[in-house]
């Protein structure tokens, strides 16, 4: 999958080089697919909008399996109306938001976190030039481009005077979601945007004014210039948006490799996995076959997803292990955890009795991918929208659930996090 600012979810199982461009994972930074699906025609003088829309109604409804699951098609028409009304009065960050608005609603319900809607590469504005998390105690900085590295660490209190909780609030219902936690693992894609923030009315032209708490408690405001989107990628990778930074304190964030085992002291075996690609599992199955292993931990946090084709020896090994040693398997999961990784670990949940610690998956059991892009060129900022064309089912048919609640919970709070401690690895084991 190419570097694209927009994270564009990947689809599930596509093999390599397939024109869906299959990779269960979010939006890389900047460049996306072509478009598989016809562009929009019209038999009038030249396109317009109106035309544009009629194409993206038609293609939805050609395309995806089930597009109107998560709301009517009476409702999601008269939303698709209302826009192409509004058009004429919108600004065009104001058309941006507005489209992402509508097309989020086909995912309100869930099981559908991979349609996003996004200006196409050379209409995408610039970004803040922060990485930002939401924890347990609010949204943070986690790491900054010069000059404002001091301000790494501090809270988020306000954008240009409007307090955080309404930011948050204004931004949600622009996300699509597989379930509830998809939405922190995804909205700072969005809120990072300054099309976004103009098009919700929340800053102006010019810098954007973000009131702080530092982290020795005392306040400060600082101005934020944005930054082209390529170069927000270069600095903070594919997955920069909604991914935490490196960190060599901690397992799970030290490694930045898509696949790792390390057998600890204890007789543990713990199993990084960062991406699901392609990978090499014999040194896991020397481990497990050798009889020194007594538990395993499977660490899926930070995993956008990949190529679901690939986990099938590392899930049957852990499967026979989980046959011979019951119990003894525990799986770390927690927002970011999406698309083929959550594949993966609904595998997992399916066919061994492994217990599961941290959050709850940003990624659903059953849920649509695949997705083929489609352009919007005559929209006032031309757009790209992703519609899923395959439903991924992974668990029971029937299962009401939309993710994996664990059954240790344990919350990302920011006090752990900017100390180095890691309580959801040491909850996995404890093996309380």
């Amino acid at each position: 999958m190419a570097l694209a600012l927009v994270v564009v979810l990947a689809a599930c199982g596509a093999p390599a080089g397939s024109s869906l461009e299959a990779t269960h994972a979010p939006p890389p930074a900047s460049a996306v697919p072509p478009s598989t699906i016809e562009p929009a025609t019209s038999t009038s003088a030249g396109p317009t909008a109106a035309d544009d829309l009629a194409d993206l109604l038609e293609n939805l409804e050609r395309s995806h399996p089930e597009p109107f699951h998560g709301v009517s098609r009476e409702s999601f028409v008269a939303a698709l109306d209302a826009y192409e009304a509004s058009l004429p009065e919108l600004t065009p960050d104001e058309a941006v938001v507005e489209l992402m608005r509508v097309w989020a609603m086909l995912s309100r319900e869930g099981r559908d976190g991979h349609q996003f809607a996004f200006p196409t590469q050379e209409h995408e504005g610039p970004v803040l030039p922060i990485r930002i998390y939401e924890f347990a105690e609010g949204l943070f900085i986690t790491d900054a481009l010069p000059p404002h590295e001091s301000i790494v660490g501090a809270r988020i209190t306000a954008v240009d005077g409007t307090p955080i909780a309404a930011v948050l609030a204004a931004v949600e219902p622009l996300v699509p979601r597989d379930g509830p936690a998809t939405v922190p693992s995804f909205r700072p894609i969005l809120l990072l945007r300054a099309q976004v923030l103009r098009g919700l009315g929340l800053i102006g032209e010019a810098t954007v004014t973000v009131d702080l708490e530092m982290p020795d408690g005392s306040a400060a405001t600082v101005e934020l210039d944005p930054v082209a989107p390529d170069a927000y990628a270069g600095w903070a990778g594919p997955f920069g948006m909604f991914q935490l930074p490196p960190d060599e304190r901690v397992r799970y964030l030290a490694d930045v490799e898509p696949f790792s085992a390390t057998t600890l002291e204890d007789g543990t075996l713990y199993i990084r996995y960062r991406m699901i690609r392609p990978l090499g599992t014999q040194e896991v199955r020397a481990a497990l076959e050798g009889g020194a292993v007594e538990r395993v931990v499977v660490d899926v946090r930070q995993n956008p997803g990949g190529d679901n084709s690939t986990f099938l020896t590392l899930r049957d090994l852990l499967e026979a292990f989980s046959d011979d040693h019951p119990g003894a398997l525990t799986v770390i999961t927690d927002r970011v955890t999406f698309s083929a990784a959550s594949n993966f670990t609904t595998e997992i949940e399916r066919r061994t009795d492994a217990r599961f610690v941290g959050e709850a998956m940003g990624g659903g059991l059953n849920f649509w991918d695949d997705v083929r892009w489609l352009e919007l060129p005559n929209l006032p900022v031309p757009m790209r929208v992703a519609i899923s064309v395959r439903h991924w089912v992974f668990a029971d048919p029937d299962d009401p659930r939309l993710t994996i609640e664990p059954d240790l919970p344990v919350e990302v709070t920011a006090a752990d996090y900017f100390a180095g401690r890691d309580p959801a690895l040491e909850a996995a084991l404890s093996g309380d």
